[in-house]
């Protein structure tokens, strides 16, 4: 597992990272139904949901997070890095339900095994799809047991969660378009990108309270841990209308040709 440098004497326990993460939490779930009254394509966008399992290491005093590889017979981002999860199903009780489901069926991890912390701000994918991130923290001893899915997940494995946050050899950035950048890790194996590493970037500089090296966004714009929570929505809402203005244009070629 690759780490990176502890920037701090500080001694990372759940309950720390639990006080970190808490005043970030979404507890106002209807943003997104407020949207919604904007843009009514969000009405029509499937909801998910993924766990984001921590792990503190009393050893090394570093947090480690738990990701998986997902199968190549999945129809969808095929094996692409990943955090446990998947779509909501009608059974579901809740968007943390979802989560939990999704990460016992995947990898095999248990709800005793870990504790909630709470859902983070939506985020979103280049379909629309609204994802709910769920912080777990994972209980001693370390949870390596896994009962991968052969259709779901070819591999789990932890990462340090700090190394997110460092302009290193091991990562890239990339813009697309006007818009937007894509943000890639080369963790020894693992090609981690897309909304995983934006994700992680979010969840490192929330626990570690500090801003990454790099822009998160387009523009040379970088995270403000005092405005953490505006700019997420705010790229939540650049997300959506980009996709919307894409569909129109498509809907009007479309009936130009007729």
């Amino acid at each position: 597992m690759s780490s990176s440098s502890c920037s701090s004497n500080e001694v990372f326990t759940n309950e720390l990272v639990r006080k970190r993460l808490i005043p970030y939490l979404d507890k106002t779930p209807s943003y997104v139904d407020e949207l919604s009254q904007s843009v009514p394509r969000l009405k029509r966008s499937r909801r998910a949901s993924v766990l984001i399992p921590l792990y503190c290491n009393q050893v090394t005093n570093r947090i480690e997070v738990l990701l998986i590889k997902r199968s190549e017979k999945m129809r969808s981002h095929t094996g692409m890095v990943a955090f446990p999860g998947g779509m909501a199903d009608p059974t579901d009780r809740d968007r943390v339900h979802t989560a939990e489901r999704e990460a016992e069926e995947e990898i095999g991890l248990e709800p005793s095994k870990y504790s909630l912390v709470g859902c983070l701000l939506p985020i979103t994918d280049s379909r629309i799809v609204v994802i709910t991130p769920v912080v777990a923290l994972l209980d001693s001893p370390k949870f390596v047991d896994f009962r991968l899915s052969p259709d779901e997940a070819s591999d789990a494995f932890y990462v340090d969660l700090e190394q997110f946050l460092l302009a290193s050899q091991n990562y890239k950035m990339l813009e697309i378009g006007d818009d937007f950048v894509t943000h890639h890790f080369n963790v020894d194996k693992y090609h981690i990108w897309g909304v995983t590493s934006y994700q992680l970037i979010l969840l490192a500089a929330l626990v570690y309270q500090r801003a990454p090296e790099f822009p998160v966004f387009r523009h040379a714009q970088y995270l403000d841990l005092k405005q953490i929570k505006q700019q997420q929505m705010d790229f939540f809402r650049l997300c959506v209308d980009y996709r919307n203005r894409n569909e129109k244009k498509e809907n009007s070629k479309e009936k130009s040709r007729l």
